[in-house]
């Protein structure tokens, strides 16, 4: 007798896991968000063309038609671009490249499809669409960025982290992390083999388990992110651990095994099946520092001659004040660690250096810098001037001589130069600035070691759009005083 036939089952599809569903939603946002953008951006590209400028040809073309269909498509060029890429976290700079490249994407398809179909569609609505397209939805991700961020600071939209490794790369990236709240990375402990479970890593932070025992710590504390010091572990093992990773619902993230490069210095290649990181060259050419003096002239010249006459009153001000010179004139070490007379405000009692030694023991201030908040030889005007920064003022004159630069490591004294050793004297190797990286990151609130890494760091990844960036965060910085003493 004939076995009947089998019958085929249709095998279950896995049930799509919690942190997949929440990035599906979250895309699913930003699809609905940037539609609603586009969308706009071309009927107001037809109110500014047809209904504001002069009459054109092409008015009697159906734009209403055309933005449905052209909605969707931009849409489709966005994601080949990157900008839907699951749990990606764009910076800003690579998300308005993308933006960038989308739009134009679109345009360009929107000229073929003229071309094809006869459309006869107007050329001012394209380029007025065009623009409308990168402010309208360039506006629409930057309000979105700063929505995140504002909740992020605030204790919302959490990444839950754990850090895998708990090695001096780890501590750094955890720190920084932590430190920047608009990111939103919640680090919810270490996972290392090397120590004890239960040992202090950093302020709040522990060793929760081994690694035998992530899967199950990913589960029990709800994580939704492991993050891997790539130092910390051996090619083998890592690969294990990745593996293992395999089928629990948890992102990861690695390390470059090096964090005083720019992701922008470094591009990842396949070479025989291995991906290698290569490094492009570092260094100020000749055109770049020109260009990086042209800068400062004119950096120097635009606050000079603009704000001479408040300099003057900040000089009257310093004078009737309390007794002394209005300027304090220090010296300093330059590039190569040659001395000049760096110039600021008086903000001190006249004498304020007599004093210093018997308040070293008071200081706040990472390693060798000496700070202290409630220092009492600050004058009342140097209060004010310190909190706003306006004491730094006269170092323009230092800028415009060529001992200074408007962004660079701090001038250091010339007796914490001879405490340095190899590594840290590559401070030297650029001119010192009014404004640098480690100013804009936190100030007086960050460690030696970040003061320096932050200086070396600005030196190995120099580039104009950096010292463009950094002189928008002073201005934001000395706008809203936090961490200035």
């Amino acid at each position: 007798m004939a076995q009947p036939a089998p019958v085929e089952t249709e095998e279950p599809r896995p049930t799509p896991k919690p942190l997949q569903r929440r990035s599906a939603r979250r895309i699913a946002l930003r699809v609905v968000a940037d539609a609603m953008g586009a969308s706009a951006a071309m009927f107001l590209a037809s109110i500014v063309r047809f209904e504001i400028l002069p009459e054109a040809p092409g008015k009697n073309v159906d734009y209403t038609l055309i933005t449905i269909v052209a909605t969707p498509v931009l849409m489709a060029l966005f994601y080949f671009y990157g900008l839907y890429e699951p749990r990606q976290v764009l910076g800003p700079i690579n998300e308005f490249k993308a933006l960038f490249n989308g739009v134009i994407a679109g345009t360009v398809v929107l000229l073929l499809a003229d071309s094809l179909f006869d459309m006869n569609l107007s050329r001012g609505w394209v380029f007025a669409a065009t623009m409308s397209a990168f402010i309208v939805v360039g506006g629409e991700r930057l309000a979105v960025r700063k929505i995140l961020h504002f909740l992020r600071r605030r204790g919302g939209d959490p990444t839950r982290t754990i850090v895998l490794g708990a090695n001096q790369e780890a501590r750094t990236v955890a720190r920084i992390l932590e430190r920047e709240a608009w990111l939103g990375y919640r680090v919810l402990g270490f996972v290392d083999d090397a120590t004890t479970g239960g040992q202090d890593v950093m302020s709040e932070h522990k060793i929760i388990g081994p690694t035998a025992d992530l899967k199950r710590l990913v589960l029990e504390k709800r994580a939704g992110l492991v993050l891997i010091a790539a130092s910390a572990f051996d090619t083998a093992r890592l690969n294990r651990i990745i593996w293992e990773l395999q089928d629990v619902d948890v992102d990861l993230q690695i390390t470059s095994g090096t964090i005083d490069l720019m992701a922008s210095r470094m591009v990842v290649q396949s070479v025989a099946g291995i991906p290698l990181l290569y490094i492009r060259r570092s260094g100020m050419d000749k055109l770049q520092r020109t260009l990086k003096r042209t800068l400062d002239i004119a950096g120097a010249l635009v606050g000079l001659v603009p704000l001479a006459p408040a300099l003057a009153l900040i000089a009257l001000w310093i004078k009737r004040d309390s007794q002394g010179p209005v300027f304090f004139k220090q010296v300093r070490a330059g590039r190569g660690g040659e001395p000049f007379t760096c110039w600021k405000f008086r903000t001190m009692v006249e004498d304020a250096e007599d004093r210093l030694a018997e308040l070293e023991h008071l200081s706040e201030g990472p390693g060798l810098l000496f700070k202290l908040k409630e220092d009492p030889r600050v004058t009342k005007a140097g209060r004010v001037l310190r909190r706003h920064s306006l004491d730094e003022l006269p170092q323009l004159w230092n800028v415009l001589r060529g001992e200074m630069s408007l962004v660079g490591p701090r001038p250091a004294l010339p007796s914490e130069v001879e405490q340095y050793d190899d590594w840290v004297r590559n401070r030297l190797r650029v001119k010192p600035g009014m404004t640098g990286l480690w100013q804009v990151s936190g100030r007086a609130e960050t460690t030696f070691s970040d003061y320096i890494r932050y200086d070396l760091f600005y030196i190995q990844n120099w580039s104009l759009s950096l010292d463009l960036w950094i002189l928008w965060r002073t201005l934001r910085a000395v706008a809203r005083p936090e961490g200035a003493h």
